[in-house]
């Protein structure tokens, strides 16, 4: 018997690219460990099976979401690329496709072992390309300084996730490309190898207080979600009911340790102004104190760069509070920048200290924290 064609329903040619674009979105709003292969299928509009033929597992559909968003803002580094065009060409796909850097540092940590070992070794290649970009027009510059420039780029590019400060793109662009070649001509001292230092063991004798300083490494390393508060109680030798006498859940760990952390930097903020009666040598020492805070992992800056939406609303609040500090600071240096360029900068120097912060075999270099102090004020004062 002949069939109408009218009425089969074929499926889309771009059901997979469907997929995609919804289960980037969803991952971006609620965060990985919220989102199901259910919501997903419901958004693009099929049943689960349908969604199970493009993808066997929600793991396989994260790490094919965080390819596609390297895809999208790797630019094409030809044999005669100059450092110049490329962070043009950089920084315009960063700002149009401005939730890669909270694919990355947020959800890539959820991807099998193999998968996470993959993308980590897409950021080195680029890594190495852009570090060769760097050295071509610095050719005294160390090798190790090229790269960790390099990564002072990619973390500039990957910083429009992490705040909501709104510029026109071509204007933004404009912003982070100046913000780029700045930080790229930055000065840094003569590298020297890190006087390896033994872990100390002492604890305080507070349980409460050696909780909250091992959630807050633990945190930092594997992020909220991923940690386990049996986890937290092992390493600081509480277990079983005793833990709960200390903190009633997880979530109450985690606000002490944001509160922890923001009334270090408040304390910071406020020493500063106290011994420094000039705008720019008050921003220089803040920026150095930020810098000790985040090396020494007193301060979540995973919570800080990507995990917005584990913090609380005071928290949020009082952040923004913070950042409105520093955004003060610089525009009293630099009277010439509105408002919204001025917190553009301050999370975008932010972020380049929680990023390389972060890079484990970068502290090899002794000189790691004045290098991102300079950085950090390299991109302050650019733009």
């Amino acid at each position: 018997m002949p069939t109408d064609l009218s009425t089969v329903r074929r499926r889309p040619k771009d059901r997979k690219e469907q997929i995609l674009e919804a289960a980037r979105a969803l991952i971006v709003e609620v965060g990985y460990r919220n989102v199901s292969m259910a919501m997903i299928a419901d958004r693009v509009g099929i049943t689960a099976g349908a969604l199970y033929r493009h993808f066997a597992n929600k793991s396989v559909l994260l790490g094919a979401v965080i390819e596609q968003s390297f895809d999208e803002v790797t630019p094409t580094f030809g044999s005669r690329a100059r450092l110049a065009d490329a962070l043009a060409e950089s920084c315009e796909r960063a700002v149009s496709h401005q939730d890669v850097g909270a694919l990355w540092w947020r959800e890539a940590r959820n991807l099998p072992d193999e998968k996470l070992e993959e993308l980590r070794e897409r950021l080195r290649v680029i890594n190495k390309q852009y570090a060769d970009l760097v050295a071509a027009e610095r050719p005294t510059l160390p090798e190790e300084q090229a790269e960790e420039l390099a990564w002072g780029v990619q973390s500039i590019l990957a910083s429009p996730s992490s705040h909501t400060s709104r510029i026109p793109e071509p204007e933004f662009a404009a912003l982070l490309t100046a913000v780029c070649a700045g930080l790229c001509e930055t000065r840094l001292p003569a590298p020297s190898p890190a006087v390896e230092q033994t872990v100390s063991r002492l604890e305080p004798v507070s349980k409460r207080e050696a909780l909250l300083g091992h959630a807050i490494v633990l945190f930092g390393e594997k992020g909220y979600e991923a940690t386990g508060l049996d986890e937290i109680g092992a390493a600081a030798g509480v277990s079983g009911p005793n833990l709960y006498s200390y903190f009633d859940s997880k979530a109450d760990l985690l606000q002490a340790a944001v509160e922890r952390g923001t009334s270090a930097l408040w304390l910071l903020l406020h020493t500063v102004l106290r011994e420094n009666s000039a705008p720019k040598d008050a921003l220089g020492a803040l920026v150095s104190g930020y810098v000790e805070l985040a090396s020494n992992k007193t301060i979540l800056t995973s919570l800080l760069q990507a995990e917005q939406s584990t913090l609380s609303d005071e928290a949020r609040v009082r952040q923004r509070e913070y950042v409105a500090e520093w955004t003060a600071l610089l525009r009293a240096c630099r009277p010439q920048l509105d408002q919204a360029t001025a917190r553009v900068l301050v999370h975008t120097g932010l972020g380049v200290v929680h990023t390389l912060a972060r890079i484990e075999h970068l502290r090899a270099n002794a000189t790691l924290r004045a290098d991102l102090a300079a950085m950090t004020l390299a991109v302050l004062f650019s733009g």
